[in-house]
């Protein structure tokens, strides 16, 4: 800290954030929402405070920061801190310890409320993504458990290196956790929804596509195509390839080769080509007199203006604004 003063209280942002972000990442991965809505912005609110309340201090010399930091950070003072302009001195790290508990709470809560789904015996897949989150949402509380000893007549012994050790372990366990169980870095979806509650098939291990016959690929490039033209999936905003995968029940590793070797695409592209035709016949029944561009790609299944943008430059090698332009002086 006395090397790098200016990088001294920055460490309070990311704890305000850490925990409420951890719980929109478990909430993803239970519910596997497209959106979460315009609430999330509000977890800021404690690292914007946070930043003008301590303004003063962030706008110090490295001389004046390093006197700070001796007379506080490396003394008893420590965590502690006496420059805020709105706040009493010990706000913010008491208030940071509550705002961890609330989302640590939370967290434990969705668990609990979906533990019978989660870790359904039946899928070897949901018991290492459910221990998976039961082990960092466990270590994630120890981390911030002594903290809360601060309460507690005032104890000292909550140090810098107390809460270096602490943090460390919890995102080092992580860490170990996934060495043994890398499959969770390669994606995944649970075994049966939670939200719907529907019985599906267990998803089959991750296979090599090598061994797949070029003759099968056809075959199943056809039956995909087929069912997303026939069911106009590429209107759905935010599919993704799992969702077919389900839709169909047929794995992942098998839809994307196939894909791969007929289109020379991915997935994502290869849906953004349907809107892009369905922009073409939205175009021709004069839907561009009524509605925005916004409006048309919307409805194509396109979920914001810079992916539509992006995916007709890429595709008509021109821009939608003045591909209307050109068809408008034909």
């Amino acid at each position: 800290m006395l090397e790098f003063p200016h990088f001294s209280r920055t460490g309070n942002f990311s704890a305000y954030l850490i925990a409420p972000l951890f719980f929109l990442f478990v909430k993803k991965i239970i519910y596997r929402e497209e959106n979460e809505g315009s609430w999330k912005w509000l977890i800021l609110i404690p690292s914007f405070g946070y930043a003008v309340d301590y303004l003063p201090y962030f706008s110090l010399s490295a001389s004046e920061k390093v006197e700070i930091i001796r007379s506080q950070q490396l003394n008893y003072d420590h965590f502690l801190f006496r420059e805020g302009i709105f706040f009493p001195d010990e706000f913010h790290f008491f208030f940071r310890q509550i705002w961890l508990l609330v989302f640590m709470v939370l967290v434990i809560k969705l668990l609990w409320k979906n533990k019978n789904q989660l870790n359904r015996e039946e899928s070897n897949l949901n018991r290492y993504i459910f221990n998976f989150l039961v082990f960092i949402t466990a270590a994630f509380c120890l981390a911030i458990l002594p903290g809360f000893f601060r309460f507690i007549d005032r104890w000292a012994g909550f140090t810098v290196e107390i809460q270096t050790m602490t943090v460390s372990s919890a995102l080092i366990g992580a860490g170990v956790f996934l060495v043994f169980n890398p499959r969770l870095l390669y994606g995944f979806y649970w075994s049966g929804s939670i939200k719907e509650k529907i019985e599906i098939k267990e998803i089959e291990p991750i296979k090599s596509a090598s061994h797949i016959q070029t003759e099968e690929l056809e075959q199943l490039c056809d039956q995909v195509t087929n069912f997303v033209q026939s069911q106009k999936l590429y209107l759905k905003q935010g599919i993704t390839i799992n969702d077919l995968s389900k839709e169909l029940n047929i794995p992942v590793y098998k839809i994307s080769p196939a894909i791969n070797m007929c289109y020379d695409t991915n997935f994502n592209q290869w849906i953004n080509q349907f809107r892009i035709e369905e922009f073409d016949r939205l175009i021709l029944q004069g839907e561009h007199e009524r509605l925005t561009l916004d409006g048309i790609a919307s409805k194509c299944g396109f979920s914001n203006r810079t992916t539509f943008i992006s995916a007709f430059k890429k595709i008509k090698g021109d821009t939608p604004s003045h591909y209307l332009k050109n068809i408008s002086l034909t």
